[in-house]
């Protein structure tokens, strides 16, 4: 009898053991990585950090269509180098989760990508925070904090198309926003504050875009139309914006731009050269 119990138990011990070791090899899955693994690694599977990350060069690399990178409130923290995550000929990548990205050249890269969202994310002392770079279309930045980038919040460069930048609070960057030369991207309804140059600054190659109902307060031009070569933009609509207490509430040509229901007040000089 005592035998019998003792086998028993075995075969109990065995079963047991084999069933705690397959949950915990359920459980080790891509999403779900220590994040000290991670720098300059190529993401091709959702992932959720589970710690903050500290990188020396580059943080994430997305490799594939449809990734979602959850920050999950941590931090991807760079040494003032390299791309914090970089989104390269993708589409439907979503980066988001209510963490911070610091530190890098650029926070977040995109390239030759479409259906990218950047949301819910604070990207803070980098040089710039989002650079949607050439051949980039669908990109939408929204809900999103950029703090003291000591060049650009977001960087919209030409062959940029259909970008939507939202909701998203600037405070202290150099340049807010710069709209170098995209077609058909909409600003609309950000708060954009104490920048050290310009809140938004529209290049002179940006055309078809609409500025809509920002407000722009205490930077030392609020809306700057910037001069290259002799030209400046033309073709797009600033409408609804409230520009206060700044510097200069609009600063350059505006000429073959409409502008409708904006509110520039409270300025040092409401419009300048």
């Amino acid at each position: 009898m005592v035998i019998h119990d003792s086998r028993r138990f075995r075969r109990f011990t065995q079963v047991a053991l084999s069933a705690s070791v397959l949950a915990v090899a359920a459980a080790w899955t891509p999403a779900a990585r220590g994040a000290a693994t991670l720098c300059g690694s190529v993401v091709t599977d959702d992932l959720t950090l589970d710690q903050d990350l500290t990188c020396p060069a580059d943080g994430l690399i997305v490799g594939a269509d449809g990734v979602r990178i959850d920050l999950d409130g941590h931090s991807i923290t760079g040494a003032g180098a390299g791309v914090g995550i970089s989104v390269t000929g993708h589409a439907g990548v979503t980066i988001f989760g209510d963490g911070t990205i610091a530190t890098f050249r650029t926070a977040v890269q995109i390239g030759e990508s479409r259906d990218v969202v950047i949301k819910d994310t604070v990207l803070a002392e980098n040089v710039d925070g989002v650079d949607v770079m050439q051949g980039s279309r669908g990109i939408t930045i929204k809900a999103n904090e950029f703090d003291t980038n000591s060049v650009r919040g977001v960087m919209l460069r030409s062959g940029v198309t259909d970008v939507e930048v939202k909701n998203n609070t600037f405070t202290g960057n150099r340049i807010g926003m710069l709209v170098n030369g995209p077609t058909n991207a909409i600003v609309k309804a950000n708060f954009i504050s104490s920048s050290l140059l310009a809140g938004i600054r529209v290049g002179p190659t940006a055309t078809d875009n609409l500025l809509l109902d920002n407000v722009i307060i205490a930077n030392p031009a609020g809306i700057e139309f910037v001069i290259t070569a002799g030209a400046s933009a033309t073709g797009n609509t600033v409408q609804d914006n409230h520009v206060t207490a700044n510097t200069c509430g609009l600063k350059g040509p505006t000429a073959g731009n409409t502008f409708r229901g904006n509110l520039v007040t409270a300025n040092v000089t409401d419009f300048c050269a």
